[in-house]
């Protein structure tokens, strides 16, 4: 059980996994000129949707959607793993936009029986770099008819990592920080190495990955971090209280450079685990914490 718990709290990152991306195999449609109904099942799409000013199109969402962002309080949550085809069906979307996790984390696809009964279906593989990111937010965008907004907020994006990248990219070799990203407390463990959208944004502000030696979403041992002694620690988990505090008491870390100088921080979680535009402001906040004498 707590291993299912422990993966269900680092969802996001996980949908990031697969060895590759899938082709999606579905071309996009010609731009829209009516208002759409929209099931996004997966919380990323459904951020983009709304920052395209499209949340009072959405009709459905997955359960990890965050509450707000525009969205009426008649949408209906499913879970994207396990959701129940026939009252999705009842709400009668024109378009559901699937993360590829869906296939690859089921033996049968959920969603097969309302592509079958001719609903839209369109399945989208998590971004994992910055730069799936801007495509699949150009793709995002091009399915509902709105690729010029979709360029903007890629645009505005790119403007901001800019921004970070300017004043990182001044930092000395000898100044440079190590970081520990914490994605899931003990006993669980779980961070990243290189390869993933957030060991990018750790480099865009003039810091090291203090995992980099590794690849992609990692399950990690307590020594393993111990042993990288970080100089700054930054985590987003929320399921587990504060976890600040918990990190700086926990046993056998209090001789690293990054407990024993209280240098442990929290990060936004939405916009931190969800890949799309609105990693800027996890973007901004990791700069702030890892070089606040450098970052206003």
């Amino acid at each position: 059980m707590a291993g299912t718990i422990a993966l269900a709290a680092v969802f996001g990152f996980l949908t990031a996994c697969a060895p590759k991306r899938a082709a999606a195999g579905n071309t996009p449609a010609p731009t829209a000129v009516k208002t759409l109904r929209i099931a996004s099942m997966a919380p990323s799409f459904t951020a983009v949707f709304a920052d395209l000013g499209l949340a009072d199109w959405i009709v459905a969402c997955d359960t990890w959607s965050e509450t707000g962002g525009g969205l009426g309080d008649a949408v209906v949550r499913f879970d994207m793993m396990n959701p129940d085809a026939e009252r999705l069906a009842a709400i009668a979307p024109d378009l559901i936009l699937v993360s590829d996790m869906t296939k690859q984390g089921t033996s049968t696809d959920p969603f097969k029986p309302l592509s079958d009964s001719g609903i839209r279906v369109e399945y989208l593989p998590t971004s994992a770099s910055l730069a799936e990111i801007r495509s699949d937010t150009a793709r995002i965008a091009a399915l509902v008819g709105r690729e010029a907004e979709g360029q903007r907020l890629i645009a505005a994006m790119d403007e901001a990592i800019a921004a970070i990248r300017e004043i990182g990219g001044k930092i000395p070799a000898n100044e440079r920080r190590t970081v520990y990203f914490e994605l899931s407390p003990a006993p669980y463990l779980y961070s990243f190495g290189s390869g993933v959208y957030l060991d990018e944004l750790i480099a865009a502000i003039g810091a090291d990955n203090a995992l980099s030696g590794s690849t992609g979403w990692l399950s990690v041992g307590a020594e393993t971090v111990v042993a990288a002694d970080p100089d700054v620690i930054l985590t987003n988990v929320i399921y587990a209280g504060d976890p600040v505090p918990e990190i700086l008491g926990r046993p056998g870390w209090e001789g690293m450079k990054a407990v024993r100088n209280r240098r442990v921080y929290y990060i936004d979680n939405d916009s931190s685990s969800q890949p799309c535009p609105r990693i800027v402001k996890a973007l901004g906040e990791m700069a702030r914490s890892v070089y606040p004498e450098r970052y206003r």
